[in-house]
């Protein structure tokens, strides 16, 4: 978020000013915008790489997808169809939030 606000002018902040705008008004209507339209993508992808990356907490002890396959194959020695069903299910997961990611930037952001 930093970045997308460091990305604006100061001529902006200043136009905003000379509008008569407080510095709330400046901020959400002049910087905030085009800052979330900069760092929308990145940060919608790492929200998906978050997510992919809960099967690493799973060696910890929180209760995902891997950990839940570990114990379904732990207990029918089915190993390929078990991961099979968890790949395609972290697949369907990260495709729906970036579709999902998608639709809100273009509705909110005019991101296309």
């Amino acid at each position: 978020m930093r970045a997308g606000i460091e990305q604006c002018h100061a001529a902006q902040t200043e136009a905003g000013l000379a509008l008569g705008l407080r510095p709330l008004q400046i901020f959400r209507l002049i910087m905030l915008v085009p800052a979330l339209r900069a760092v929308y993508p990145a940060l919608a992808s790492q929200f998906v790489l978050l997510m992919l990356g809960s099967s690493v907490v799973s060696v910890i002890g929180a209760e995902d997808l891997t950990a839940t396959a570990n114990s379904i194959q732990a207990r029918t020695f089915r190993t390929f169809e078990t991961y099979f069903i968890v790949t395609g299910l972290y697949l369907a997961l990260s495709l729906g939030f970036r579709a999902v990611f998608a639709a809100v930037g273009r509705l909110l952001l005019g991101i296309r």
